[in-house]
């Protein structure tokens, strides 16, 4: 099964049933909303330019690096029409550019495709995923959500997700990856939905508007 909205509501429901924690969270946040990026190359590059920054800071960086590159739409062609200099100034790391570089390479020699990922299953697209400069767990993580649409991904690196576990599930101590593993079990397998709504909730409780007794009852 793929991110669709049937597959959104059969998600919504077993989550309900599977875990009563998550079921306060789907309530207080609604419907799932998370949407694709319908260009996986777009969304490998938006993955690396975001490593290790903050929401709002990975933002700011990429609308200059749209900018720069002329429209939304980024492919190994308009890439290669930037040079280094362009994207130091939009805010990229030089390591981040030596890990564009290698996926532009890569994806213009057709050494990897977006077909050919979207054929693969999880484990083996990360495999290939994690061969290119500067792609890690994280990243292939994102890739598989947001570029592919797979269901039952969980990205136990990711920052936020640790931090909404540590809350909702952990009475805020921290939680080790193999507790988050067990945790996220309950959700497979929809583990991708369940981590929206962990990234949601946790938007939710830092506003003030969850309360944790709600999620307790």
């Amino acid at each position: 099964m793929f991110i669709d909205a049937n597959s959104l509501k059969v998600a919504d429901n077993h989550l309900r049933n599977a875990d009563h924690i998550m079921a306060g969270i789907i309530k207080a946040v609604g419907p799932c909303t998370l949407t694709l990026d319908n260009s996986p190359f777009r969304m490998l590059v938006k993955s690396v330019t975001g490593q290790q920054l903050s929401v709002s800071a990975a933002r700011s960086i990429w609308n200059r690096f749209i900018v720069i590159n002329g429209s939304k739409r980024v492919s190994p062609a308009s890439l290669h029409r930037i040079n280094d200099r362009s994207l130091r100034a939009a805010g990229l790391s030089r390591a981040k550019i030596a890990s564009i570089r290698c996926i532009q390479q890569t994806f213009m020699s057709h050494t990897l495709t977006a077909a050919m990922l979207r054929r693969l299953p999880n484990d083996e697209v990360k495999s290939q995923l994690m061969k290119l400069r500067g792609v890690g767990p994280w990243t292939s993580d994102m890739f598989l959500m947001f570029a592919l649409g797979r269901l039952d991904v969980l990205p136990i690196g990711d920052l936020g997700i640790a931090n909404a576990i540590k809350e909702f599930y952990c009475q805020g101590q921290n939680a080790t990856p193999s507790l988050m593993l067990t945790i996220g079990e309950q959700w497979s397998p929809f583990r991708t939905i369940a981590s929206w709504y962990c990234w949601q909730g946790l938007d939710l409780l830092r506003a003030g508007n969850l309360c944790m007794r709600n999620l307790a009852n």
